[in-house]
């Protein structure tokens, strides 16, 4: 794995890793980089002003689109963002909604991180996991099944008909 660039670190929402080549001696690629710096910057500035706080997921997907959408709404019930602000930001989630259709961000099962520490390790154009690495464990899985049950191997017999 030397010969190539680590891999961006970044976990989507729906839990894809960023297939993106991470800057060197960096965890992420240039945009999720700048995002995550923002993001803490965001942070540090909303924990010196008020104690309401909107982390803005990256709008990467339908399912960041509808995060975003829940928590511009728990802010504006909660009073902690004025309506101006809040309606801003709803029509830009819904130009961000109207954009999804001329896109394209299925994920491939076998993409998805089932463990966020193996981001680190896993390199460019590789498959986060295989089914052949589950297989021997479901086949264990049925085995202690039929260990455990005890009329596992017990048929049961026809009652013999009485006969005069």
């Amino acid at each position: 794995m030397n010969g190539y660039p680590n891999r961006c670190q970044h976990i989507k929402v729906n839990g894809v890793q960023c297939g993106s080549p991470a800057l060197r001696r960096n965890r992420f690629c240039f945009f999720h980089k700048r995002f995550h710096d923002e993001r803490i910057r965001l942070a540090a500035d909303c924990a010196r002003r008020s104690p309401g706080t909107f982390i803005m997921p990256v709008l990467e997907d339908a399912n960041s689109i509808q995060i975003a959408l829940m928590e511009v709404m728990r802010l504006l019930l909660s009073r902690q963002i004025d309506h101006k602000t809040a309606s801003l930001m709803l029509y830009a989630l819904q130009t961000a909604s109207g954009n999804l259709r001329h896109t394209r961000f299925d994920a491939n099962k076998h993409d998805v991180i089932l463990d966020p520490r193996d981001a680190a390790i896993t390199p460019l154009n590789y498959r986060a996991w295989e089914d052949h690495e589950f297989e021997q464990a479901e086949q264990e899985e049925d085995e202690q099944d039929e260990e455990a049950s005890p009329e596992a191997g017990i048929e049961e017999q026809p009652a013999e008909s009485a006969q005069p």
